[in-house]
């Protein structure tokens, strides 16, 4: 039993944070293990009472409330059984120490949204959507304590009336709106919480450039195969190059929509939706069929930041979405990495304000980005460039080396004798003469009659 008197699921009495009974599989090879979800075997081992009640109170609230979040965990634990059936007890008697826009609810209104409740989960059993709660142990509870317990969404208590400390009327304030999530529709294979364990968020505008798209393809496919989640929310342009660039990656990719299950938003983005709920894992708070709105483009941001270990803005003008997404993350002290972008391109206002501002820190590459999000010491960007841009043979040469082949001649004046080479740069001869044979050897400079001359190749 839970502590407000109804039946605890089994499987949760034992759960398992980091696994959800499913199985491993890795992607041709490449990234690391996705644990995958056994769908129907989950279904048989939830609690029906209980799912309903989530369902119910998944159609009551929009997103999420933090008055809500503390009447399911009063004393502020999340790892502890949720009081689900108990608020929505509460609800169908119109409880009056009920927040504000959760009383007066009719006897008739509870029973439709009941219906609607148990209609949402069978059309989710016949479309393959699942509605993922604390009671299963693909929850992320981790991962979302570790975001939103930094917004204080469960300190302090909720009081007679339904008023929040530092909040009033039905108008939700900011700490309203960081309540973390108390419920989840998702549709793909991959368990959610093992899959955004080690993740990373890459966010930016619609109208993105050819630069920012092959930037942004880049660096999902880099980090894909270096065993990350790629997170975004399925728009069109930024978003649309981190799924692809992940999925071509072979890596997982999990994309956070801001319409309900079944109404698919950008349609020209179908496809792509499709293909994430192949191998990765779409998820959104809202009910099935539900359309999407300006207001809720902006609340589905905080999850994308929730979910995740870092933010990357890869591309923002002056007024982008994409930014609330890092404001989102400064306030779950979740780090922001920031592209630059070219200077005269309104596309990077955003971006470049950012850094200007201290807002954000800079990146070029993954490297950089894994060294942010990964533990000191883990990974050695400027060893990467070493890599990337190996020094030319030029470069290699010793310091007596380069005196001597600086003042070796060209093919158009007089200089390069073994003398005027000795004076210049005040070496003994025989320091010359061996330096200028080890010159040769490597095909840096070549002997034209009594002189020595670069080698233009």
């Amino acid at each position: 039993m839970d502590a407000d008197g109804s039946r605890r699921q089994g499987p949760a009495a034992g759960r398992r944070r980091d696994g959800c009974g499913g199985h491993v599989h890795r992607d041709s090879g490449r990234g690391r293990p996705v644990t995958v979800v056994d769908i129907d075997a989950a279904r048989v081992e939830r609690d029906p009472e209980r799912l309903l009640a989530w369902a119910v109170l998944r159609r009551l609230v929009e997103a999420s409330r933090t008055d809500v979040v503390r009447l399911l965990w009063p004393d502020g634990d999340a790892a502890a059984p949720a009081r689900v059936t108990r608020l929505v007890e509460m609800l169908r008697q119109g409880d009056s120490t009920l927040p504000a826009g959760l009383q007066g609810l009719t006897a008739e209104k509870t029973a439709q949204i009941t219906q609607q409740a148990e209609a949402d989960l069978q059309w989710a059993r016949l479309n393959r959507w699942r509605l993922i709660t604390p009671d299963d142990p693909e929850w992320p509870t981790r991962r979302l304590e570790e975001s939103f317990g930094t917004t204080g969404d469960m300190d302090g208590p909720v009081l007679s009336g339904g008023a929040v400390p530092g909040e009033s009327g039905d108008t939700p304030g900011v700490r309203s709106r960081a309540a973390r999530p108390f419920a989840l529709w998702g549709r793909g294979p991959a368990e959610l919480a093992s899959t955004v364990e080690r993740s990373v968020a890459l966010v930016g505008t619609r109208s993105s450039t050819t630069y920012g798209n092959r930037t942004t393809h880049r660096f999902a496919g880099e980090l894909a195969g270096a065993g990350y989640t790629v997170v975004s929310g399925g728009a069109v342009g930024i978003d649309t190059a981190a799924h692809r660039g992940a999925l071509e990656g072979s890596g997982a990719t999990v994309a956070v929509a801001a319409s309900g299950p079944g109404e698919i938003y950008p349609r020209s983005n179908e496809d792509l939706f499709r293909r994430i709920a192949q191998t990765g894992l779409v998820v959104t708070e809202y009910p099935p069929k539900t359309r999407p709105a300006r207001y809720r483009f902006l609340t589905r941001n905080r999850l994308v930041a929730g979910l995740t270990r870092g933010t990357v803005l890869l591309a923002a003008g002056h007024r982008s979405g994409a930014v609330n997404t890092a404001n989102w993350a400064d306030v779950m002290l979740r780090p922001v990495m920031v592209l630059p972008g070219p200077v005269d391109r309104a596309e990077y206002v955003g971006c470049h304000k950012r850094i200007r501002d201290g807002a954000g820190t800079l990146v070029t590459s993954v490297a950089e980005i894994r060294e942010i999000i990964e533990p000191i010491g883990s990974v050695d960007p400027d060893q990467q460039l070493d890599l990337q841009f190996a020094a030319s043979p030029v470069q290699l040469l010793s310091r007596d080396q380069l005196a001597v082949f600086d003042a070796c001649g060209i093919a158009t004046d007089d200089t390069g004798h073994l003398d005027q080479i000795a004076a210049e740069i005040g070496l003994p001869m025989a320091a010359v003469v061996r330096t200028v044979g080890e010159l040769e050897g490597t095909g840096l400079v070549v002997r034209d009659g009594d002189r020595w001359v670069k080698n233009d190749r």
